[in-house]
C-alpha cells in the first residue's frame, strides 16, 4: 500500500513538472512573439513613421502571462530564490521542515492571491471593461489567461506542499528536502547542461 501511495506521489510531481514545463515554454514562445512584434513596430516607424502592430501594449500582455505561467515552473524545478545564510548551517530534519514550511507559505499566499486577481478579472468580464488604447482589447482575454497560469501556480504549490507533507511522515527528512530543499551545485549545473554535453563530459 505504501508502495502504490509513493508511485502515486511520484506520478502527481512528475505530471506538476512535466505541465509547468510545458507552459513555460510556452510563456517563452508568447514572449519570442512579443519580441518579434516590437522588432517590426521598429522597423516600421524608421521606415514609415507609424505604429502597427501596438507592440507595447501586447509585450505588456505577453510579459505578465509569460510570468504566471513560469512562476510554477520555477517552483518545480527549485529555481526561486532563496537566503541559505542559516540554511545550510542547520541540521537536514531542520531544513525539511523549513522547506515544509516555506511551501506551504508559498501556497497559502498564492491562493489569497488567486483569489483577488479572480474578483478583479471577474468584475472586468462582467462590466466588460477593454483596454484604454487603439486596439481597446476586451481585458477578459489577457487577464484570464494571467489568472490561468495563476491558478496552475497555486495548484502546483498545493501539490507540492502536501508531497512534502507525505514524504516527511513517511519517507524521513532526507527525501523532503530532496524534494523540496534548495538545489545543489550539481544539480544546478546538470539543470543547465544539455544531456548531449553531459554525456560527451562522462565518457
Amino acid at each position: 500500500m505504501t508502495k502504490t501511495k509513493a508511485a502515486n506521489m511520484n506520478r502527481l510531481i512528475s505530471a506538476c513538472t512535466s505541465v509547468s514545463r510545458a507552459f513555460a515554454w510556452a510563456g517563452g514562445f508568447v514572449l519570442l512573439c512579443s519580441a518579434v512584434l516590437i522588432a517590426l513596430d521598429v522597423v516600421f516607424r524608421a521606415l514609415l513613421k507609424v505604429t502597427v502592430f501596438e507592440s507595447f501594449e501586447l509585450s505588456t500582455y505577453a510579459f505578465a502571462i509569460s510570468m504566471t505561467f513560469g512562476l510554477a515552473y520555477a517552483l518545480a524545478s527549485r529555481a526561486h530564490i532563496r537566503i541559505e545564510v542559516v540554511y545550510n548551517l542547520l541540521p537536514v530534519r531542520a531544513r525539511a521542515w523549513l522547506d515544509l514550511f516555506a511551501y506551504a507559505v508559498l501556497a497559502a499566499t498564492s491562493g489569497v492571491l488567486l483569489y483577488w486577481c479572480s474578483v478583479t478579472v471577474l468584475a472586468n468580464a462582467q462590466s466588460g471593461a477593454r483596454s484604454n488604447s487603439a486596439l481597446s482589447v476586451p481585458l477578459i482575454f489577457p487577464q484570464g489567461a494571467w489568472l490561468a497560469g495563476l491558478a496552475w501556480f497555486t495548484i502546483v504549490a498545493v501539490c507540492f506542499s502536501v508531497a512534502g507533507i507525505w514524504t516527511l511522515m513517511r519517507r524521513g527528512s532526507q527525501q523532503t528536502t530532496a524534494l523540496l530543499g534548495v538545489a545543489t551545485l550539481q544539480e544546478e549545473i546538470d539543470a543547465s547542461t544539455p544531456e548531449s554535453v553531459r554525456k560527451i563530459a562522462s565518457a
